[in-house]
This record gives C-alpha cells, sequence and structure tokens, in this order.
C-alpha cells in the first residue's frame, strides 16, 4: 500500500519518544522509514531505502518530517 497507507496505520508521536520500529514519514508521504535507534550524540537514526546511496541507508532524520506508532503495536 505504499507509505500513505503505512501511514494510516500509525498514531503520530513526538519525536521525543521515537522508538525503534516506529515509522518516519516525508512530506505528503512520499517516503518512509524505519526508526533503528539513536546515535552517541542522542540523535534518531533511520533506516530506509535511497537508490542514489546503494539502496539502503541509516541517516538522521533530515528530509523526515513526521513519525507514527504502528496501531499493531498499541
Amino acid at each position: 500500500g505504499g507509505a500513505s497507507a503505512q501511514h494510516s496505520w500509525c498514531d503520530p508521536i513526538p519525536w521525543a519518544e521515537a522508538m525503534p520500529g516506529d515509522l518516519a514519514f516525508y512530506p505528503g508521504d512520499s517516503h518512509v522509514g524505519i526508526v533503528c535507534g539513536y546515535d552517541e550524540a542522542g540523535n534518531v537514526q533511520i533506516i530506509h531505502c535511497a537508490y542514489s546511496a546503494n539502496n539502503v541507508v541509516v541517516t538522521g532524520k533530515s528530509g523526515f518530517t513526521t513519525v507514527g506508532r504502528p496501531k499493531f503495536y498499541g
């Protein structure tokens, strides 16, 4: 179902509450990533596809504007 369908099955949460397994979204649900943890400085890390960077990458939240917890976990 794409990022929009995935977002519809999430409850919005603040970034400060993001945990591994939560989903992060670009504006307009144009892209989705999975929160995978935090770096040594406490910054959220997100794993997602990036065709320009050899397929799968782990980055910070740059570009991601919202985060949600899948209702499956609730």
